[in-house]
């Protein structure tokens, strides 16, 4: 119950930049090589204060953010927004991207097609500048369980058919040339890999053929992984803005470069300038730069939203960065339960036969499902990453329930 890896139970423990003064640590432990950079309001106030369009998200502003993070010489940066539509700005972006060497775009990876049961992947226009890798998990559902409550599960690698963008972008089409399939990385897995300089794409092509991959992510420079073609489960590494992966406002990078552009534009040669304090965050990291803002629709439901679990609580780019650095520290997430958990699940689905005729059966066992489901909550909160494995239990106890009821109606 009180696991925490590496570190043990200390009274007052650090994690990350997020301190806790419980008996353990609530929240996984960070690298400390990954930052989050998010496109808030205010940024695209600053960005067009006539016309903010906070449901786009301009090019140019995506470069811009782009050279203040090769000033402040990030080492890789991810852009987790889909640049699979050609729009204006592209030239300025793909030369901004291509001016930093370690840029990671985003693809859209859709689950499938009509009459295709194979994934679908459009190209980003940024394709020939930077390293591309897919980018939304698999899924465009609003929701991060899977059916063990508690976990997520992502692909690392994916067999996808690639849509190719060679020209103007096609009305009712996603790209004009289709190739063949073949298997493509998961954006996270793309960025950790660069940041340990371990990135071969040749690997992922002899080594995961038709998706075997029977290696894990070792074949990259990082810690080792289950074999790729199997989801990854995600550690989440907090709640959102207390995960220990800090936040930078796009807007304050948009300030620099605005600093810059006007000296040029005076006349004067003044470089851009990055303070101390932001260079402490963003200097030979990796920075995941994706919406924050309210427009953006990018938010989902994790398990920090309990009890309600229900209304989304984390965006989009803050678990990419939490997938990121769960690779790259490879505190990965730890089940509990397996052959156990069905075993105790038979063991109460006999209780619950057993305790059929007594007056308090159904108000007792209902508190006893919650109660479960409290407990796998607040272990998966109070540690580095523990998942009980309760569905079965739950599931059973349910059906069971509803089997004994429906019995006793029947016989009444």
């Amino acid at each position: 119950f009180f696991f925490q890896a590496e570190d043990g139970i200390r009274d007052h423990c650090v994690t990350g930049v997020q301190t806790c003064a419980l008996p353990i640590c609530t929240f996984a432990p960070v690298s400390g090589h990954v930052t989050v950079v998010g496109i808030d309001e205010e940024s695209f106030y600053l960005w067009d204060p006539a016309d903010p369009r906070p449901e786009v998200t301009p090019r140019g502003l995506l470069a811009e953010l782009v050279r203040v993070l090769t000033a402040a010489k990030a080492r890789v940066v991810v852009l987790d927004i889909l640049t699979d539509t050609p729009a204006p700005g592209d030239d300025g972006l793909t030369a901004a991207v291509a001016a930093h060497g370690g840029v990671v775009a985003a693809e859209r990876f859709s689950p499938g097609r009509a009459g295709d049961a194979r994934p679908f992947q459009a190209g980003s226009v940024l394709a020939g500048a930077a390293t591309v890798g897919y980018a939304n998990l698999g899924t465009e559902e609003q929701t991060l369980f899977s059916g063990e409550m508690l976990v997520r599960e992502a692909p690392l690698v994916a067999l996808v058919d690639r849509a190719h963008l060679p020209g103007p972008f096609p009305d009712g089409l996603v790209g004009a040339e289709q190739a063949e399939a073949a298997v493509y990385p998961a954006l996270s897995l793309v960025a950790a890999a660069r940041f340990v300089g371990g990135w071969d794409p040749a690997r992922v092509a002899a080594r995961c053929p038709a998706l075997q991959c029977d290696d894990g992510a070792a074949m990259f420079g990082l810690p080792d992984t289950p074999p790729l073609q199997q989801p990854f489960a995600i550690n989440f590494r907090g709640p959102e803005g207390a995960d220990g992966i800090p936040t930078v406002s796009a807007a304050r990078l948009l300030r620099l470069a605005g600093v810059s552009a006007l000296a040029r534009k005076l006349g004067a040669d003044l470089p851009l300038e990055v303070p101390d304090d932001l260079r402490a965050l963003l200097t030979d990291r990796v920075v995941v730069v994706g919406r924050t803002d309210a427009a953006s629709g990018d938010v989902f439901v994790t398990p920090y939203g309990f009890p309600a679990m229900i209304d989304a609580d984390m965006s989009g780019v803050r678990i990419q960065a939490q997938l990121v650095d769960t690779l790259l520290t490879g505190r990965g997430l730890h089940r509990v339960g397996g052959l156990g958990a069905w075993i105790a699940a038979g063991i109460l689905a006999v209780a619950v036969v057993v305790t059929r005729k007594r007056s308090w059966h159904l108000p007792i066992w209902l508190m006893l499902a919650f109660a479960g489901i409290v407990a796998g909550t607040l272990v998966f909160r109070w540690t580095d990453g523990v998942a009980l494995e309760i569905t079965p239990a739950l599931v059973t106890v349910g059906c069971t329930l509803v089997a004994v009821h429906l019995y006793a109606r029947g016989e009444g």
